[in-house]
């Protein structure tokens, strides 16, 4: 065990020697991790963890461990601090849909047939779309002499109806044995229901690992929290960018996921401003919702 300085250097200790814990016993799992406790931290030290394992066997066999990022930015960085191993796949959700769908030209055209959205355009060209190559580079709908050209709101669709099929599965699992999933509160909530549906809990299916925290969802198609019977919740107790006035004030928000700081005796201040008294029109919608008491 190496030396403990603070109660938040103990806590994400805890948090990721239980996420080894599930690594090497094959079980899925979430890491919920507040902002300050070192997230993306966890997520290289996932991968880093992975890569000593299974690099024999994993090359051996030509098997990969998936990251699903969120940006291109966040990619970049991932890739980095893993010394761009070749054993890690790491992809934006959309480029890691299509890497998985795009070897299945003939599901595709038929699927890409039957969605709403492209009837106009298939009828433009005589009603079907033949033998025409399905490709995602533009990200807009298009249909030329010889290829189709898909729309980024039809990439995951035309994966989760892919995922009702068993051949579909084994090659996903085939490919990639393990699946770590980067801010999964905004992951689109069709794909993770498709996930929970299809993938967690079978014995033939990959481990995920989802990493994020469900309080600090942007998007309106995010998951959320992501909760299910077969995946262990794992929280990350540790806050190592805010001082402890800030710190205390979330504990009394958040006494769920408790965090400890790391500088106990670091200085600051927290100002709450309220609008108890506004006498005009509030407004309405995800970002204006009251998340706390």
């Amino acid at each position: 065990m190496p030396e403990v300085h603070s109660l938040a250097e103990a806590a994400s200790l805890r948090a990721l020697e239980a996420m080894y814990t599930c690594l090497a016993k094959g079980q899925s799992f979430r890491l919920e991790a507040g902002a300050g406790a070192g997230k993306t931290y966890s997520l290289i030290k996932a991968l880093r963890f992975l890569i000593k394992h299974n690099n024999d066997v994993f090359q051996k066999h030509g098997k990969q461990i998936a990251c699903i990022t969120f940006t291109n930015v966040a990619k970049d960085e991932i890739a980095t601090r893993t010394d761009r191993s070749p054993l890690v796949f790491c992809e934006t959700n959309h480029a890691f849909c299509w890497s998985l769908i795009s070897g299945f030209q003939k599901s595709l055209r038929m699927l890409i047939e039957a969605m709403p959205g492209w009837q106009e355009k298939i009828e433009e060209v005589g009603g079907t779309i033949g033998n025409r190559i399905i490709e995602y580079s533009l990200g807009h709908r298009s249909i030329r002499d010889y290829s189709v050209s898909i729309h980024h709101d039809d990439v995951i669709p035309l994966t989760i109806s892919l995922m009702a099929h068993e051949k579909f599965r084994r090659m996903i699992t085939d490919r990639f044995p393990i699946i770590l999933v980067d801010e999964y509160q905004d992951t689109n909530n069709e794909w993770i229901e498709a996930i929970k549906t299809h993938f967690l809990g079978r014995a033939d299916a990959p481990l995920f690992g989802f990493f994020g925290d469900h309080w600090q969802k942007i998007y309106g198609g995010g998951c959320g929290k992501l909760e299910h019977p077969n995946v262990t919740e794992i929280g990350k107790e540790a806050n190592f960018r805010s001082v402890k006035a800030i710190v205390d004030s979330l504990n009394r928000m958040r006494p769920e996921l408790r965090q400890f700081v790391e500088d106990t005796e670091s200085k600051g201040e927290v100002r709450v401003f309220h609008t108890n008294n506004w006498q005009g029109e509030r407004q309405k919608g995800a970002h204006w919702e009251v998340i706390c008491p």
